[in-house]
Parts: structure tokens; sequence; C-alpha cells
């Protein structure tokens, strides 16, 4: 593939206010999980290279959602996954297919590596988005896309689209379906709940950065049958991840009691979040089931902006693609703790009469 110019992610400088900008975990992990590492670090070879097949790191994780080892893939990061399946299966003159807006890591890796991408267009009514299905379905027969990257919920609408959809998506391509469920945790359901019906041509990707609140790490894993997996393990060079990256992750996988029970009381801050701010005129909460709620408002962006920088709460303004034809304001919140969210309901009263 051809690398092409394009604007990197750029990230801010350290910031003492309220972060709702980059859909972290607001909870520290669990003082056990701290305890254990800082024992484990002593123990640690850090004069040697990792494990470049990170073995034990896949083993516990095969334990914890029930596919095998031999299945499982692991990388810096989820987003150095999506490189890999990109590098995989897309050729020179292949076509990638995304959704339209959609998590804007697929369109940085899309410009760098120089594919052709051909988006399927969301639908707003003013209140939900929402999916043509027969449209999509048009989409995949007329573009024969080498592979489809569908993040469930769509980042940054929160849309979730049904396994029954994914399930006929992936009879109708004859490419690779890549399903990113890095919020899978808070809520949808999942591609992974029946293992012996994971289609042949389908990807399942997973992070540690959301719902296990260990986003400093860069530790992303994947789902797919072995044929699958080792097309991606051409790609990917032999040491990864980090010894203390999979040492972390390993000894976090303990702690999945932990994990489900802040991932519970993060869907129940959203949910109320979306009940409370559906109730301040002007505004528009999208349901969804992450650990962001975008609204949308029709007044114009940069009294938003401005507010929400006086109040010390930094947000995403996301690039909205298909959906920018909409006038107004697009905000995506990350769920924080319930006293952030409260100061947010509270910013985006004050402008409700002013929009």
């Amino acid at each position: 593939m051809r690398a092409a110019t394009c604007k990197g992610f750029i990230s801010p400088a350290v910031f003492s206010g309220v972060r709702l900008d980059k859909n972290e975990n607001p909870f520290d992990p669990p003082p056990g999980l701290i305890e254990e590492l800082r024992l484990s670090l002593s123990s640690l070879e850090l004069n040697r290279y990792p494990d470049q097949e990170a073995g034990t790191l896949r083993s516990a994780i095969a334990m914890h959602c029930g596919f095998p080892a031999e299945w499982i893939s692991v990388g810096n990061g989820g987003d150095e996954l999506l490189l890999y399946l990109v590098m995989a299966f897309v050729p020179y003159s292949g076509c990638l297919m995304t959704l339209s807006p959609s998590f804007s890591g697929y369109d940085h890796i899309s410009r760098a590596l120089g594919v052709r991408t051909r988006s399927v267009s969301l639908g707003f009514d003013g209140s939900r988005v929402f999916l043509d299905e027969e449209k999509f379905a048009d989409a995949i027969s007329a573009a024969s896309p080498d592979l489809i990257l569908i993040d469930r919920p769509n980042n940054p609408t929160g849309l979730t689209i049904s396994v029954d959809l994914l399930s006929r998506v992936a009879g109708l391509t004859k490419g690779i379906l890549a399903v990113d469920e890095a919020y899978v945790e808070f809520g949808g359901g999942s591609f992974l709940s029946e293992p012996e019906k994971l289609p042949p041509k389908v990807f399942v990707l997973r992070t540690f950065s959301k719902a296990w609140g260990l986003a400093g790490l860069r530790v992303g894993w994947g789902v797919s049958k072995p044929d699958l997996r080792n097309r991606i393990e051409k790609i990917r060079p032999p040491f990864n991840v980090s010894v203390f990256s999979q040492e972390a992750a390993r000894v976090a996988l303990g702690y999945s009691e932990w994990m489900r029970a802040r991932a519970k009381r993060i869907a129940f801050t959203r949910d109320r979040f979306i009940e409370e701010a559906n109730r301040i005129p002007g505004w528009r909460a999208l349901s969804g089931s992450g650990n962001f709620v975008t609204l949308y408002s029709r007044g114009p962006v940069e009294p938003v902006r401005t507010a929400f920088d006086k109040k010390g709460i930094r947000v995403r303004f996301p690039e909205m693609g298909s959906l920018s034809e909409y006038p107004g304001t697009w905000v995506r919140i990350a769920v924080g703790l319930e006293e952030e969210m409260n100061a947010v309901l509270d910013t985006i009263k004050d402008l409700s009469g002013r929009l």
C-alpha cells in the first residue's frame, strides 16, 4: 500500500479540569490490582524482550472469553490491530467500507495507508440516528469491499447495530467483517456470546482501555478463526506488547467482578444523564450503549465551545461525516463521575435559553 500524507493525532498538554473528551474510564484501577503489579514488577525481566507470542496473556484472555488461545490476537492497543486488519486484508486496489460517521481512527488508518474507502451514511430524524439496512446491503453488493469495519456501538453516535444484522453482513460480503466491540462491557450484547456461531470471516475487537480502565497500558485483543488470525500474525512485529503491559493485562483479568461493577455503574450514570439531558429544551441526547453520550442542538457551536471552556470541562466536538449536513452542534461527552455529569447538565441548561 502507498503511504499518504495525513494529519496525525495530537495529544494536548496536561489538563487539570474535567476530562470528558476521550471516552476514558473515570475510576482508578482497584488497589489490589495496583499492589499486585507493584509486587510483580521486581520479578519482571525488563532487560529481556517480551514474549513475542504473548502466550501467557493469550491463555488468560482465552479463559476469560471462552475461546481458544489459538484464536486470540493481542496488540499495542486496539488501534494497532485495526491497522493490521487493513494491512492484511485490503490490497493496493482494494476497498475498505465503514459507516459515516464512525470512529476517527478508521479514517486515520485509511489515509495513512492510502486505502480507498467507501462509507455508508447513517441517517438522523431529529431524535435518533439510524442505519438503512437495505441501503447498507446494496452498498456491500455494489462496492464488494475487502474489509468492513463496524464499531459497535458506533462512535460518536452511540448507535448499536444488531448482532443479527451483522451476521447477515458476514454472509453478504466476500471480504472480512471486523466488529469493534471496544465498549461492549457497558451493554448492547456481543458477537462473542456464542463461540460456536462465530463466522469464519469475522474478527471481533476488544480492549483493556475502556471498561477495564487501563487506557495507559495500550493493550487490545481480538478473536477470529485461526486462518484469519494467521494472516494478521504475518503482519505483526514480534515484540509489539511490552513485558509490563502483558503482565498488567493478565493480572487485571483477575478483577473482572470489579470491572463489571464499575461498567454497570457507568451505564447507570449514562442512562440517567440521557434522561435528564432530554428534559432540557433545545438539546437531544442520543441513546447508546457505550461509555459516552452524544448531544445535539440546533444552535451554533461557538457558544457551546466557549461555555464548556469557561467551566473547565473538556468535551469532544466530533467529525460527524454524513450527519454534518444537519445544522447545529454535536457534542460527545464521555461518562464521568456523577458530579462531573451534573456539571455538564448545568452547562447545557445555562445554554438552552441562548441557543
